[in-house]
């Protein structure tokens, strides 16, 4: 009876500190073993004669896990612990719990273990003769991917298609086994191996593929991807140049950087990265200067400088959203960044919705007036009128940006002092 006492203690210790490690940096890799001890204790509390009290401790813990944790240790519990107690319906009881739990995980990883883990606890389940035919009664309240045919001939076409390293092989591939790919049987495998390897996100590109396929063609849906997938190598290779001469020449060994809308709709959706911004700017500036001069700009601050006054004095401001891309720099210079931002804000005025995060194009003008001296002032105030008188529809607007220029900002300061004590 001591032993037995202390057997308890020890594995109640145990769980604890697996518990915690569990839900530590590195839970996944500890949730087998506070699996392990969660089913240890339940053994010995039962053997105490305290079954339900078993129960009680172990539903304690795993409710304390997110959705997809919870599934494994449920199904833990279920091929165990439910098992060798012989209760039959706790065991399906723990089951269904367990597919619903991975059916709400949003985490693809967790997704997938959880699901998984469902799948292979069905199949030892239906190996035994005494809970068969339960799971058959069950089987409408499972999800189709716990309990649904997946072919080993379909799991090895899946895993052909994600072997694949190029879109060559993609390409083969999808012409090798179309036909038995948009059979119903092998979409409906695709379809669960989709929810059981959730993950694997290029099953879900070969479900798109197959669906596009149906719509427009083979042939052409392979056209448009491989027209893709060239364009991303390009540009792939041209963000991997490793200095700026080097990037020069690559653009122009390759003018289809330049040639169609692609290039710079990956360059677009690739905009969290600095390196694509700026690439895409220098496509965008090639429609307003000579290339080298954009590298020019590129790797010489003051020229991207003079650049960016050349576009306001010259009436060419679509210009300047290319540049700041190219150049961030830019947007760093005292005088320089808010003067180009105010004009830039005329021309593109900012959405509704990100407006009152930004200044408006008076308020930048103000910083510049405030930050610059008076030979930038003066030279500023000239390269708006100029702009003005080229772009006449925004004449008003750059008008005010002068004023706001040459008004002295040190006695606009007094001024409006002034005018508030009084």
């Amino acid at each position: 009876s001591g032993d037995r006492q202390g057997a308890l203690t020890s594995i109640t210790e145990a769980v604890a500190i697996r518990r915690t490690l569990a839900t530590g940096p590195n839970g996944p890799a500890f949730l087998p073993n506070l699996a392990t001890s969660l089913n240890n204790l339940s053994v010995q509390q039962s053997e105490t004669g305290d079954r339900q009290g078993a129960l009680h401790a172990s539903d304690q813990v795993i409710s304390e896990f997110p959705s997809g944790p919870q599934a494994e240790l449920l199904v833990s519990r279920a091929s165990t612990w439910r098992r060798a107690q012989d209760d039959h319906a706790g065991a399906i009881a723990d089951l269904i719990s367990a597919a619903r739990h991975a059916d709400e995980t949003t985490d693809p990883t967790w997704a997938g273990r959880a699901r998984r883990a469902v799948r292979g606890l069905i199949g030892t389940l239906q190996q035994d003769s005494l809970y068969r035919p339960a799971l058959e009664q069950v089987r409408q309240d499972l999800p189709t991917w716990a309990s649904g045919d997946l072919p080993h001939e379909s799991v090895g076409r899946f895993n052909q298609w994600l072997s694949a390293e190029s879109w060559a092989e993609r390409e083969a591939f999808l012409k090798q086994t179309y036909t038995l790919l948009t059979t119903r049987q092998e979409q409906a495998a695709l379809e669960i191996a989709r929810a059981v390897y959730p993950e694997a996100t290029a099953l879900t590109d070969l479900a798109d593929l197959t669906t596009a396929a149906a719509e427009h063609g083979l042939d052409r849906v392979l056209d448009e991807h491989r027209a893709f997938n060239t364009a991303a190598d390009l540009v792939r290779q041209w963000l991997a140049t490793p200095t700026w001469p080097e990037d020069l020449d690559f653009l122009g060994e390759h003018p289809a950087l330049t040639n169609g809308p692609l290039v710079r709709e990956l360059l677009g959706s690739l905009s969290d990265d600095p390196a694509s911004r700026q690439h895409l700017g220098i496509l965008g500036l090639t429609e307003h200067m000579a290339v080298p001069d954009i590298y020019d700009a590129v790797t010489d601050l003051s020229t991207a400088v003079d650049t960016a006054m050349d576009f306001i004095e010259q009436g060419q401001p679509d210009g300047l959203p290319w540049l700041l891309l190219t150049v961030p720099m830019l947007t760093r210079i005292p005088f320089i960044a808010p003067y180009v931002m105010a004009v830039h804000q005329v021309f593109f005025p900012m959405k509704a919705e990100e407006a009152h995060a930004s200044p408006s194009p008076a308020e930048f003008m103000g910083q510049a007036a405030e930050q610059g001296s008076e030979v930038q002032r003066g030279a500023g105030a000239a390269r708006l009128r100029a702009l003005a008188r080229r772009r006449p529809e925004h004449a008003a607007a750059l008008d005010n940006l002068v004023g706001i220029l040459t008004t002295d900002p040190a006695k606009a300061t007094a001024s409006g002092t002034a005018s508030d004590a009084g």
